[in-house]
């Protein structure tokens, strides 16, 4: 029997909808770059605030489902998630307020007292997340750090927008910023896999060893990103991520037991596709944000709007979004109550947004080798919200009912 995590419903839901909405006005803000004004001011402000409030709502509703039951202890700060689940709405409502004004100033009173609700919803959520890992795991505490390293990156990366807003300046270079945002967000997934991964492909833990040079690897790296030093900040993180890659076996054959191709388990057909789903978008994911760092360490070597551009969306999309893809299905059963058939999945989803991002590095480097308008390939962030409804139709024709 499913045990439903109600309490985290709220979360993954309002993170949909928020990438949806998000994601089509990071399509408006590249049609506008490509010369095509559709007059809304300061949308990249607007794109920025709700994906990252999306993603980092989703993180929120998964730690406070994923920590208890990592520890088989029950979920008691019910009434608490859900005020930070409302200090979250209020303040990314309250920001995007302040974004679309029609004079196209932003007032800077609301968007600093919303910056400020949201960073005490992070506060409290990280509070209450560090109060659960008081209590020791059985197995794989090492994936502790890095839920306690991505905490850390979060509050950090909020703290200093919300001084940017107050007029503050942190000197922080733009790029360095929201890598530490990005960072928050690999180490939570790097913790969540670090349980998950080796389970799945029939290993009882990481390679020891190996998942310790990971894990004092996103150590430095973090470290380096909040000291400004960019270019060995991701230096380190590669590092981190080739030897985590390792740790799991990503590097490795992963390969599905025969004995589930020789099981009489009627259930045996259903693991086999939910393992070679999991295979390949975990393979794409890394290969994606290897990409996306490297494309980081040339934009330190040649500064351009091009490789700046890249160095985000290759991550976000490629590794963000494709880990999310992946996920979602092991999330949604606990949540929702109902169980998801891997038989009736399909790659579509996985290629048209990987369409989007091969759409997404011409319109940064194709213009500038032939004469050609930008607006050809300015589709990407349309493509790439078919993607995801393509992802959310598989997904609804694949429940139990």
């Amino acid at each position: 029997m499913l045990v439903i995590s109600t309490w985290s419903r709220p979360f993954v839901k309002a993170s949909v909808v928020l990438l949806f909405i998000g994601s089509s006005i990071g399509s408006a803000w590249m049609l506008t770059l490509s010369g095509y004004s559709i007059g809304i001011p300061s949308i990249f402000a607007l794109h920025r605030e709700l994906q990252t409030g999306a993603v980092t709502l989703l993180i929120m509703g998964v730690m406070y489902m994923l920590v208890p039951r990592i520890r088989s202890i029950r979920f008691t700060y019910v009434r608490e998630a859900r005020i930070s689940f409302l200090l979250m709405i209020v303040a990314l409502i309250m920001y995007s307020t302040t974004i679309i004004a029609v004079d196209g100033r932003i007032n800077t009173t609301v968007a600093l007292t919303s910056s400020m609700i949201r960073l005490t919803a992070i506060a409290l959520f990280s509070t209450l997340v560090l109060l659960m890992l008081r209590i020791a795991p059985k197995v794989g505490r090492l994936a502790d750090y890095y839920f306690i390293l991505a905490l850390l990156m979060l509050v950090a990366y909020n703290t200093l927008h919300t001084l940017a807003v107050a007029g503050v300046s942190i000197g922080v270079e733009p790029l360095n910023l929201i890598y530490i945002w990005i960072a928050s967000v690999i180490f939570t997934i790097f913790g969540v896999q670090y349980k998950v991964v080796p389970v799945f492909f029939n290993q009882s833990a990481p390679m020891k060893g190996i998942d310790k040079i990971a894990l004092a690897s996103s150590v430095v790296s973090s470290s380096l990103l909040l000291s400004q030093l960019f270019f060995a900040a991701v230096i380190a993180m590669i590092v981190s991520t080739l030897a985590f890659a390792h740790s799991i076996y990503l590097m490795r054959r992963l390969t599905i037991p025969e004995f589930l191709y020789t099981s009489d388990d009627p259930q045996a057909e259903e693991k086999i596709a939910r393992l070679r789903f999991f295979a390949t978008l975990l393979r794409v994911s890394y290969a994606a944000l290897l990409l996306g760092l490297v494309l980081a360490l040339l934009y330190v070597a040649s500064p351009s709007f091009s490789l700046y551009d890249l160095a985000i969306h290759i991550v976000t999309m490629g590794f963000i979004g494709i880990t999310m893809m992946n996920f979602i299905p092991i999330m949604i059963p606990p949540i929702v109550g109902r169980n998801l058939n891997y038989t009736r999945f399909n790659m579509i989803p996985l290629l048209v947004l990987l369409s989007s991002i091969a759409l997404r590095i011409s319109w940064n480097i194709i213009p500038y080798i032939v004469a050609i308008e930008r607006v050809v390939f300015g589709i990407s962030g349309i493509v790439a919200v078919v993607a995801m409804l393509l992802y959310i139709n598989m997904l609804h024709r694949s429940m139990d009912k």
